[in-house]
């Protein structure tokens, strides 16, 4: 059985809180749970945060959270880490309660983006209420996908392939490097990455899923009249099907809001190779 079950929380540090809370609250209908001048911590669904940001001058990736179900994983992976070159971190009993875990690993991927290994996230005991009426789609599968620009995809295939063994879905000829997408639980893709030229190593894009295409289109009204700036039109992708638009967050990197994911039966899929990314529409704009 595959050790990283699911891509259970961002960690992120960025400039404007305020007008992340507008963005990630009023826009796109996430929970906020504590939001002071310094931070931000916004809940999708049972678990008592999945996103925390915390304001710096410098926006920075600080954690993208991988999810296993106990010591025994960690330890195993901790192990292929270092056996790869990598140097984790074990986290103080101080540091993982800040997290709201029982404990994690912690370490930089080969573009010095934060990558944490976790596991005992905390549930909470009150229900998830958003101030829009969106449903995220999170049960057995995390939060959604990173896609991120890379220096070299060779190295993040051993992470992600060889050191997290998380399973092909497919490629995208989207360049000279083909875009790799991986799972890790029935959602078509947890992860994504390609190296483009001219484009620096950076997060491209968080995706969450809502399960009522009406949700997608109510915010994308929003965002036509101008609650945040599109950075795609709504379109659907191939690889996954995922219905969908893209817009620019407060901290430059985009956010995928979509509806109906493909998901895969581990038994059954073979991965394929996409000639396009989309089927119809994501038009970029700008």
């Amino acid at each position: 059985m595959r050790r990283i079950r699911e891509f259970g929380y961002l960690v992120a540090t960025v400039r404007d809180i305020d007008a992340w809370k507008v963005f990630a609250g009023d826009v796109h209908g996430m929970q906020i749970v504590e939001h002071t001048e310094d931070r931000l911590k916004l809940r999708l669904d049972e678990r008592s945060w999945r996103i925390d940001l915390h304001r710096g001058e410098v926006e920075h990736i600080d954690a993208v959270g991988w999810e296993v179900r106990g010591p025994g994983d960690i330890e195993a992976i901790e192990k292929k880490l270092r056996d790869h070159g990598y140097t984790p971190h074990r986290a103080t009993a101080e540091e993982a309660a800040s997290r709201e875990v029982t404990d994690y690993l912690a370490f930089e991927d080969p573009d010095g983006n934060g990558v944490e290994v976790y596991y005992g996230a905390r549930r909470d005991q009150t229900p998830f209420i958003s101030p829009t009426g969106a449903r995220f789609v999170t049960k057995n599968m995390g939060i959604g996908h990173v896609m991120f620009a890379v220096s070299s995809s060779a190295p993040f295939r051993e992470l992600y392939m060889d050191i997290f063994e998380l399973g092909l879905s497919d490629f995208i000829d989207i360049g000279p490097d083909p875009g790799t997408f991986l799972h890790c639980n029935p959602r078509h893709h947890s992860i994504a990455f390609a190296s483009r030229p001219g484009v620096a190593p950076r997060l491209g894009h968080l995706m969450v899923q809502v399960d009522d295409m009406d949700t997608v289109g109510r915010a994308y009204d929003k965002v036509l009249d101008g609650a945040a700036a599109l950075g795609s039109t709504l379109g659907k992708h191939t690889n996954d099907e995922m219905v969908s638009y893209y817009v620019k967050t407060p901290s430059g990197w985009e956010m995928e809001y979509g509806y109906g994911g493909l998901e895969i039966d581990e038994e059954t899929w073979v991965p394929g190779r996409w000639s396009a990314a989309h089927f119809w529409g994501h038009k970029r704009v700008g």
